[in-house]
């Protein structure tokens, strides 16, 4: 049977897509490899907007002709500038639902008609209807929305019927932005949610601290600043990102960039190495207090720590063992993980969407 219907997991950074064929849940992957494309997109010089990896480039060193995290703005009537041309959210969050939609028809070999796409708890009506609205502009004959939690317990295969009425399960979901954790409990043989509380920290943080670092160990080593530069902070912003996501698999890691700085017509490169424990030194202050979400979300669900029935991580920030320990300590119960716990959400989307 042919696939008719996609999972979408639009985020603020990252978009992914994903179907299920036969009993198999399965990620798009572009033709680089990568098994997500950047949620941004950019408007050229001749006037036409793009997507993916070269808006992303393009955000870090011309920002006031690219746009991302579209989707906080769905539901507004904000409009968003490029280059002195201005967008809506539904608008420019079509343009990347689109290109999710093209390439997994290349992939598939057929059109896809559906989208059932995933979007955080504090999503109002009027976004959940704008996200709608932005798939149907991409192409999409039907959309629906479901929430992030929801799909991420999905993913893991836990079933309602399973939870106990008295315990419930605890998701920790760590984006680019924010860190949301949601409680969800058994109710009517579905999952309800209890409570959700978010704090605005995030992997995008970690890529900042890691950026700084390497840009402070340059001007020691070197005598030179990297801060006037926009093109050096980009490719330092870049490396930082690299570097955190070969952290979460193997240690140490060399970051090298040739010729970061020109002095003189001659290139200075930057050489450093990055442990893990250097990486939870810069970072570990700040996630220790915005995990006091988790606290937060039991006292506003009544619930103890000790009714805790599983604790779910996803997002990229999961990767690194330091949140996994935070998460523990703050929960009294270790996390479930799973491999690549970023593509929770869109595989969880994808697998509600056979139920539909």
């Amino acid at each position: 049977m042919a696939v008719s219907r996609i999972g979408i997991d639009l985020g603020p950074t990252c978009a992914r897509a994903a179907w299920v064929d036969g009993d198999q849940c399965i990620l798009l992957e572009t033709l680089t490899g990568h098994r997500f494309i950047p949620s941004v997109v950019g408007l050229d010089r001749e006037g036409a907007l793009h997507v993916g990896d070269s808006a992303r480039r393009q955000l870090l060193l011309w920002p006031e002709r690219s746009a991302s995290n579209l989707r906080r703005h769905l539901g507004t009537s904000q409009r968003l500038e490029l280059d002195r041309k201005r967008f809506s959210a539904t608008e420019l969050c079509a343009v990347v639902l689109s290109q999710l939609k093209e390439l997994s028809e290349e992939r598939l070999g057929h059109s896809v008609q559906a989208a059932t796409i995933a979007v955080p708890c504090h999503f109002a009506p009027e976004q959940h209807q704008a996200m709608i609205d932005a798939a149907r502009l991409a192409g999409f004959r039907g959309a629906q929305t479901v929430l992030e939690p929801l799909a991420i317990a999905r993913a893991y295969g836990l079933k309602p019927s399973e939870l106990p009425d008295d315990k419930a399960i605890l998701i920790c979901d760590i984006g680019a932005f924010h860190i949301e954790v949601t409680l969800l409990s058994q109710k009517s043989g579905r999952f309800a949610v209890l409570s959700t509380a978010q704090c605005p920290t995030g992997s995008d943080l970690i890529d900042e601290r890691l950026a700084d670092h390497l840009g402070r160990a340059f001007q020691s080593e070197h005598g030179l600043s990297v801060w006037p530069h926009r093109k050096t902070l980009a490719r330092l912003r870049l490396a930082a990102e690299w570097a955190k996501c070969q952290l979460s698999e193997r240690e140490p890691v060399t970051v090298r960039l040739p010729g970061l700085i020109t002095l003189v017509d001659t290139p200075v490169d930057l050489v450093a190495e990055l442990t893990s424990e250097q990486l939870a030194l810069l970072v570990e202050d700040e996630l220790r207090k915005s995990l006091e979400v988790i606290e937060i979300a039991l006292r506003s669900a009544r619930i103890k720590s000790s009714q805790l029935h599983a604790v779910l991580l996803s997002g990229g920030g999961a990767r690194l063992p330091l949140l996994a320990d935070l998460v523990a300590s703050c929960a009294v119960l270790r996390p479930v993980t799973m491999a690549a716990p970023e593509e929770m959400i869109a595989r969880g989307a994808a697998l509600l969407s056979t139920q539909s």
